[in-house]
Order: structure tokens, then sequence, then C-alpha cells
């Protein structure tokens, strides 16, 4: 029995561990993120204080409660009560600007979080990118030692000139600076990661020991003409949907601020309550008249430039983020055709081209600077691939941050293979 829990036990150990090592998936990254970022938290509240005074912009004004005597020989006392309304069109236009101004903080609200997992995105594969880059540079160190070795025993037996051990040995310094400037850069992004997460206690993300498969990108969603695209941007981009919900209560208050030239009343109620007569009250209504019109318009004026404003504004944005996503639209899939290209020639060419010249020159058919030329165009050729793929990814996640809608399998993208 007591082997039995001990069993128990280690297998639980190992089991933690297990999950303790294993960083957490994209999917999970962005769900914390937009859970816990304090930039969406401060949009979340200010979503909630726009539509808290919706209500309040369409409610009546406080009452007035007063006291008054009337002198007419005997005096009467009067309890008074007053209510400013205003012309009922007034609350309508009221509510209906403060509606839109609290849609364009939803909409913002959304384009935040759209912005924070592009971000999420982003510096996850960077973090990828950084750390297989780290990889290849130590693999490369240990290729050219081997060459270094080589040099040296051939030099030894008087077959090669001691020129080649000095370059290896300034190709092993090169890459020992590049390991230090890839390290610095790995914990600069850990510590973006973090903050965007607003987790000071997020582990450093391992993800050098996994191959992470390139996004699918559906660019039938996107094909078109210009007018097409812009036609897509006003139904789901949340950017240009906040302008236009902007636009929509500079409009209204325009129109408000015109209607400040039709009157408000004044109705009030006077009740007796001490002196004679007994059975005494009075009922009263007054309308208020625009004699300083000049404020009128002036409000009106301004009003109208804000709204002018609002609509240079919303087309500027339109034109803006047509050419947006026109740019990435076409940087996506140049991403995607470069990722093929390394695959399917790049890669298997500059590790043919390499393993000949290795091969020559262990058996003294070439030179020691063309083993290294091979070793370098590998390298390049490499760490090239992972930043493209980091690249790709940048551009992809903002498309979808710019249009409101995902193209692809971003998050869905995470089934990772060991390396063999």
């Amino acid at each position: 029995m007591r082997y039995l829990f001990v069993a128990i036990m280690i297998f639980q150990s190992i089991s933690v561990s297990a999950s303790d090592a294993q960083s957490p998936s994209l999917h999970n990254l962005i769900e914390m993120a937009l859970k816990n970022n304090q930039e969406i938290k401060s949009h979340e509240y200010e979503l909630k204080a726009q539509e808290s005074l919706t209500t309040s912009a369409s409610g009546l004004d406080s009452p007035m409660i007063g006291l008054s005597t009337l002198d007419r020989g005997a005096k009467t006392q009067y309890v008074t009560i007053s209510q400013k309304i205003r012309f009922p069109n007034k609350y309508f236009m009221s509510s209906h600007a403060q509606k839109a101004f609290a849609k364009s903080s939803g909409a913002l609200l959304k384009a935040v979080k759209l912005r924070i997992r592009s971000q999420i995105a982003s510096l996850y594969y960077s973090i990828y990118s950084t750390q297989k880059e780290i990889q290849l540079t130590r693999a490369n160190i240990e290729s050219v030692k081997e060459f270094a070795r080589v040099a040296e025993k051939k030099y030894a037996a008087g077959k090669t000139s001691q020129s080649d051990s000095m370059k290896a040995h300034f190709e092993l310094t090169q890459l020992e600076l590049e390991i230090i400037r890839l390290s610095q850069e790995e914990e600069a992004l850990q510590d973006k990661l973090r903050a965007a997460m607003n987790n000071s206690d997020l582990k450093d993300l391992k993800l050098a020991e996994v191959e992470l498969v390139p996004p699918d990108f559906y660019e039938s969603q996107l094909r078109g003409s210009e007018d097409e695209i812009k036609s897509l941007l006003s139904s789901h981009s949340p950017m240009l949907q906040s302008a236009g919900f902007q636009l929509e209560e500079a409009t209204t208050k325009w129109r408000l601020a015109q209607w400040e030239y039709v009157p408000d009343f004044q109705v009030q109620y006077q009740q007796r309550i001490s002196g004679d007569p007994s059975d005494s009250s009075i009922f009263s209504v007054g309308i208020s008249i625009p004699l300083w019109f000049w404020n009128q318009y002036s409000n009106a004026s301004a009003a109208k430039s804000k709204k002018i404003s609002k609509e240079y504004g919303f087309n500027d944005l339109s034109l803006k983020l047509t050419a947006d996503v026109k740019d990435l639209l076409g940087k996506v899939k140049t991403g995607l055709k470069t990722l093929t290209i390394y695959k399917t020639s790049l890669l298997p060419q500059a590790q043919g081209a390499y393993n000949s010249s290795r091969s020559a020159y262990q058996a003294n058919r070439t030179s020691f600077l063309d083993l290294l030329d091979s070793e370098r165009a590998l390298y390049r050729i490499k760490t090239g691939y992972y930043k493209s793929l980091n690249q790709y990814v940048m551009y992809l996640s903002q498309l979808e941050s710019v249009i409101g809608f995902e193209v692809s399998n971003l998050e869905r993208a995470q089934e990772v293979n060991n390396e063999k």
C-alpha cells in the first residue's frame, strides 16, 4: 500500500511538472488578455458610464419647491412647486445623441480588443521566431566548432593554412554576439507580453521545441473592388463604426441646437398653507422666449461645424482604412507565398548546398571560405523562414483587426508538432 501511495505521488509530481513546462496556447493567451488588459477594462467602464448617461439625457430637471407670501391686507402663505419642461422633441434628440455616443464607445471597445488580440498574436510569434533563431544559432555554433576542429587537423597534417582555423574562430565570435543580441530581444518581448497580459507573474513562453504551423488565410472572404471593400468596412470595421456613431451624435446635436429656438415651458402650482382664503390655490404656465437669440445662433453654428468636422473625419478614416486593407492584403498574400517558397525551394536547396560543401571540404575538394559561405547561407535561410512567419502573422492579425472579423484560423492553428 505504501509503495502504491509513493507511485501515485510520483505520477502526480511528473504530471504537474509536465503541465508547468507547457506554455499556454495563443488562444488561451488571447482569452486571458481580453479579461485582464488594463486598456480594455478602461474602455469597458467608459462604455458603462456612457450607457448610464442615456437615461439622464432624456430626464426632467429637478423641480423647485419654495414658499411664497401674498399680502393683501391679510397675509396668505403658499407652498410652491415648479417644474421646467423642455420642448418634447428636445428630450428625444438628447437621448438619441447620447445613445449614439454610447454606441461609439462600444465600437471603440471592440476595436481595442481586436488591437490587443493582434498585439498578443504578434508577440507570441515574435517570441517563437526569436527562440527558434537562438536555437539555430546555437546549433550553428556547434557546426562551426566542428569546422574549426577539422581545420586544425588539416593544418597539423600540413594540408591547409592556419587561416582556416582563424576564420572559424572569427565566425564563432560573431555567432556568440548574435546569441547575446537575440537573448536580449527575447527578454524584451517576454516583458512586453506580460505588460499586455497585465500579469507580471506570467512565466516565460518556451516555444523553441515546437513547430508552429502557418495560419491559413481565407482570401475568398476579401475579394472584391475598392467599393466592395469600403462597404465591408462600413459593415464590420469597429473603428469606422465608432466614427460613424460619432458623426450620428454630432448630426443629432446640430439638429437639437436648431430646436433651441423653440420655447421651453415652466409649470407652477401654489397651494395655500395658512391665511385666507382657505381654499386658495394657483396654477400657472410660462414659456421661455429666446430673446437673446445670439446665444442659440452661436450654439447652432458650433454644432454645425462639429458635424462637418466629423463628416470629414469619417471620410478620411474610410479612405485610410481602405488603403490599409489593400496594403495589408497584399502583404499577407506575399507573406504566404514567401513561406511556401522557403519550404519548397530555398530550404532544400540551401541544405543540399551545405551538405555538398561540407563533404567537399572534408575531401579537400573546396576551400574553407566556400564551406563558411554555404553555412551562412543555410543559417540565413533558416532564420529567414521564421522571420517571414512572424511578419506574416503580424500582417494577418493587423488585417483582421482593421476589418473587424477573422479571415484565418490564427487562434485555431496552434496544433504544434514536437520536433524530431
